[in-house]
């Protein structure tokens, strides 16, 4: 399951001290574990120099459904996707989900989003926003 851990950092940039709200996305079993690589993370940081001080605001179940890590980019975008399908009855159903991309820019994410969509029958991109969410990737998470 995907976790968000937010994260109070106080870090060093250019000898200056800057306080800022970070917000980690895992794929953990437990919170425990998600809270436990997190503060690792931040621990090494801090033993190199770059963060002074951290404080783990909230840990919660992300409502971000799919991790799409076969982009690259420097930035991480959020993409809001529309489903729309019928049920049963032949009504009209329709169920949304956020997806994590990368891109390098607004463009580039319109147009991975856009790859998004083509996997569903009727899929429409609802929204698309610039979001500052660090994936940590684990090799041992099952």
């Amino acid at each position: 399951m995907l976790i968000e851990v937010r994260v109070k950092v106080t870090r060093i940039i250019d000898a200056k001290k800057r306080k800022k709200l970070e917000t980690y996305i895992l794929n953990k079993s437990f919170f425990s574990e998600a809270e436990y690589k997190v503060t690792e993370i931040l621990n090494t940081q801090h033993n190199e120099g770059t963060v002074d001080s951290f404080e783990i605001q909230s840990l919660k179940l992300s409502t971000i459904k799919e991790i799409a890590d076969q982009y690259e980019g420097q930035y991480s975008f959020l993409a809001t996707l529309k489903d729309i399908y019928h049920d049963d009855n032949g009504n009209e159903k329709s169920m949304r989900y956020k997806v994590l991309l990368w891109a390098n820019d607004l463009t580039s994410a319109t147009h991975n989003a856009r790859e998004l969509q083509r996997q569903g029958y009727d899929m429409q991109i609802e929204g698309l926003k610039e979001v500052d969410y660090t994936y940590v990737q684990d090799e041992h998470t099952t």
